[in-house]
Formats: C-alpha cells, structure tokens, sequence
C-alpha cells in the first residue's frame, strides 16, 4: 500500500473513531411507555374500559353489541347504558323500555347525532325534541389544568316539563346536554353523547370522575347492562383508512402498466395517404385540358345534345320550333334576352374563356329552367 492510501486509511478510521466516541458520551438510555393498540373485545367495544372499571368496582356487569331486551332480561334494580343511536328502536322496543323504567329501571342514552326532526320512538316517548348546537363542559384537575368536554346535540323538553327534571345542564334557548328525571319507580338520563364513557377518552385526565360523577346517582344495586354499536365501516371506508399502504403502490403499479401499454402521442413515421377518388377534379381537369387544347366545341356537343333531349321529352311543341322563332320562345320562357339565348344556340368563337363560360352557362339554365 502507497503512503497515500495509508494516510487515507488512518484518516477514516480517526473520523469513525470521533464519531463512536461521541455517540456513546452523548447518548442517553431512557424509558418510554408507548400505548399498544386495543387488542380483542377492545377493539370492538368502546366500553370495554367501563366495563373493567365497574367490574373493579365490584359491580356486576354485562355488555352486548345490540339492544335484545327479552334476552337481557332487565331487573328492576338495573342500570341500562344505550351507546348506540336510538332512532334504530322499534315502537315495541321503546314502549318496553319506559315500562321497565316505571317498575324502577335507570337508563342512560345518548341523543342521536344529527336528529332534528327526527328523533326516533324513544325520543317522542319521552317528549323531547332534538337540536344540533355545540355544548362544552369543563372541569378543574390538579393545579391550574382543566378539563373539557363538549356535546354536539343537546334536547329541549316540551313546555313547562323542564322543572320536572332533577337535573338539567344547559339553556332553554340553545337545548340541554344532559338532563335526568324520574319516570315512575325509575329514572332515565340523557346525554348529548357516551363518548366520554369510550376506553379511549377514560384515560384523559379527569374523564373517570366525570364518568362516575354522572354514572354513580343512577347504578343501584342491579346488575349495569351495556349496550354499544358493534356498526363495521363499509368495505370502502377500511381500505381507505387501513389499505392506503397497499393501495398507493398498487395504483402507481396500475398507472405504470397503463402508460406502458398506452399509445405514444403521434405515429413515429407519418401515415400513407389514403386513396381517394377525386372525381370533380378529375372532369375538370380533363375539361381544362381539352379547352386548352382549342376543343371547346367537343366540350359545347354534350351539352347541347342533353339540353335538346330534355326539350323534345318535356315540351315537344317548343322542340319542333327552329331558328328564331326557338330563340324567341326559349327567351320568353326563361327570361333571357333573345341575344344571350341565340348565342347559347348558335355559339361562335368558343376559344374564348369568358365566352364558352357564359355560353356553357346559358344553356345549362335553359335546359334546367321548368
């Protein structure tokens, strides 16, 4: 090895023994908690953590994916949890639930989202209408930090109902995000949305009090029923949000093969002309040639023959004619001066361009004219 790639040498491993030497005194080994993603029931209950939370607790708890009330068998001491739209309860269904909450149930349900007008079964039972208007609550946390929370749908109860509420948060003007009444024995609860009863929002900061602040007043000693909208995305939604990084390199794939197998713009050699058949080019080409050739009057001969065929068949009084009394008949007739037509019949000095033409022309009037 020369001196040269020696000094090279040692130059690169003095740059890679810097750059070591500062990476293990600079760095530093630390501990990070990273969240792992829900995994089983989890991922498809949005009130697994309540679930865990209540069963904490001691509670007896039960969870299913939809409303089936003679499956649930519902107690008089129990607690329902609607998490899911309520405009999808038959008549049957919402009648059976005010019943069950005069013998001493407490149900809490959310408000459907986006409802005005059209509440559901449930809702007309109750007596409340439904608006879109955006509710924020907040409370205090540790030190300075709050909280908040905010509903997007709250509800207004008929006229003079509002003082038979226990509890009503919110304004007659802009509607309430959460209200609570008894009915009978039992007592219902209704809430903009559950969202803040979700796994994912109970590990915010403050969200479990809130949760058991309004939860607590209404869990007897029953067993809690939850009831959640196992609802799956349409096929098109998961591909969106879970298949883009298949999706993305297949449609660059698919755009490729369509630009390989597309035709380049414009031929790379020009393209033979087409035969055609120039007919009118042709005649008149031959016309000029044979004018050209000072034989107007083989060019004169087919047209007098055609305008003399056309008299004898169309008026054969007026064919018999001859000389001028022809010319004065075919002038009256068409119009023409008597000078113009005895030309068209008895033409002279043909070679001459400006005179064949308004011979030529004179005549195919004369024979075309009824």
């Amino acid at each position: 090895m020369t001196r040269r790639g020696v000094l090279l040498t040692l130059g690169a491993l003095i740059a890679i023994g810097a750059i070591a030497a500062w990476w293990f005194y600079t760095f530093e080994r630390v501990e990070e908690d990273v969240a792992a993603p829900l995994r089983g029931e989890a991922r498809y209950n949005p009130l697994f953590g309540l679930k865990k939370a209540l069963e904490a607790r001691g509670i007896a708890v039960e969870s299913r994916p939809n409303l089936n009330i003679k499956a649930m068998a519902l107690g008089d001491d129990d607690t329902l949890i609607l998490d899911a739209d309520v405009r999808s309860l038959s008549a049957a269904d919402a009648g059976a639930l005010v019943d069950w909450i005069e013998d001493g149930g407490s149900l809490v349900f959310a408000l459907p989202p986006g409802a005005e007008g059209r509440g559901g079964e449930l809702i007309d039972a109750l007596d409340l209408s439904v608006v879109a208007h955006t509710n924020c609550l907040s409370w205090p946390l540790a030190g300075k930090e709050k909280a908040e929370h905010c509903f997007h749908f709250a509800f207004i109860p008929k006229a003079d109902e509002a003082k038979e509420f226990d509890v009503l948060l919110g304004t007659r003007e802009d509607g309430y995000y959460l209200g609570r009444r008894s009915h009978g024995d039992g007592d219902w609860t209704a809430l903009g949305d559950l969202h803040f009863l979700h796994t994912t929002e109970l590990k915010r900061p403050g969200y479990a009090e809130f949760a058991w602040q309004v939860l607590s007043p209404v869990i007897g000693e029953g067993k809690v029923h939850l009831v959640y909208a196992a609802d799956v995305p349409p096929l098109y939604v998961l591909l969106v949000k879970r298949g883009w990084p298949a999706l993305v390199p297949a449609l660059l794939a698919l755009l490729a093969w369509f630009w390989a197998r597309s035709q380049r713009f414009g031929p790379l050699l020009p393209l033979a002309p087409a035969d055609r058949r120039a007919l009118r080019e042709h005649i008149r080409a031959a016309g000029e040639f044979t004018f050209r050739r000072r034989r107007a009057a083989a060019l004169y001969a087919p047209v007098r023959r055609a305008f003399d065929e056309r008299l004898r068949r169309d008026d054969p009084a007026l064919a018999a004619l001859d000389g001028e009394a022809l010319v004065a008949a075919l002038a009256a007739r068409s119009g023409h001066s008597p000078a113009l037509v005895r030309v068209a019949l008895n033409p002279f000095d043909l070679t001459d361009p400006e005179r064949f033409f308004v011979t030529i022309k004179t005549l195919t009037e004369l024979r075309t004219r009824p």
